[in-house]
């Protein structure tokens, strides 16, 4: 096999058939990433021949997605509401569906003018550091269990300028907010344990406890905003919506455009 990049990439979309849900993307962005060129360049040099050494790391990086670890992890790197944000193996890889909850977030703050913002569970901050570059008035503060999701979140929030509105919240210290949003770890442990893809990312930042809850009756017990905008499990579980309930909220269930069960914007009730 002449190692030219149509030969390549076609050997590496081969590879990663049945280890993938999308292997012939994933092989473009992984040449990308080996190459330091994107898509335009591969496909206008084909007939470009890697050497032995960048051949070496092409199959290296293959076999770390084949074994199911996520993109993210290899590169370094994830795309979110169009922006580039580092991401380690210490945080969750931020999902499309995310992003409809902060578009959701961002659509709705732009009519009321919310300006005090938390992002319970920042992770890596994608959510709060596209609050803060979408709502250039908006003031955010982040909270999170792992000391190194914070200091990722702001790493990100330095390399994309919006640091001095982007603040670390003690748990301890009462504040009060506009909003509260959070993509809480909302798997339960069985849920878990049957999705064997996952668990190359934090066990914490995926599950909610035994019954997957546990964060959601966290935030409504500590915080009295005007909204609350969670990212939910589908469906709608029916133990989420008797903690919702038994706090009083009046609530909007939204779907993804998958059409799932996505997004819950919640109110105390009158």
């Amino acid at each position: 096999m002449e190692f030219d990049l149509r030969n390549v990439l076609s050997f590496a979309t081969n590879y990663l058939e049945g280890k993938s849900l999308s292997p012939r993307l994933d092989a473009e962005i992984l040449l990308s990433f080996v190459l330091l060129k994107d898509k335009v360049w591969i496909y206008s040099n084909f007939d470009f021949k890697l050497d032995d050494k960048t051949i070496k790391r092409f199959q290296e990086v293959l076999d770390k997605r084949s074994q199911g670890m996520p993109i993210s992890y290899i590169t370094g790197k994830k795309e979110f509401m169009g922006l580039e944000f580092k991401i380690t193996d210490k945080v969750l890889v931020p999902r499309p569906e995310t992003e409809e909850l902060v578009e959701k977030l961002i659509c709705d703050s732009n009519k009321h003018g919310w300006k005090k913002f938390l992002d319970f569970g920042s992770g890596s901050g994608v959510i709060a550091i596209s609050i803060a570059k979408f709502l250039p008035n908006a003031q955010v503060w982040v909270i999170d269990a792992s000391k190194d999701a914070l200091d990722l979140t702001m790493e990100n929030a330095k390399r994309l300028d919006v640091e001095e509105r982007i603040h670390l919240l003690e748990k301890t210290k009462v504040e009060e907010f506009e909003i509260v949003v959070s993509n809480p770890p909302y798997l339960t442990k069985k849920e878990w344990e049957d999705s064997n893809d996952l668990h190359f990312e934090p066990y914490e930042a995926l599950v909610g406890g035994e019954d997957g809850n546990d964060l959601y009756r966290e935030i409504i017990a500590a915080y009295n905003p005007q909204r609350f905008y969670f990212e939910i499990a589908h469906p709608f579980r029916k133990s989420l919506k008797e903690i919702f309930d038994n706090f009083g909220m009046s609530y909007q269930i939204e779907k993804d455009l998958s059409g799932r069960d996505r997004i819950a914007v919640l109110r105390r009730s009158l």
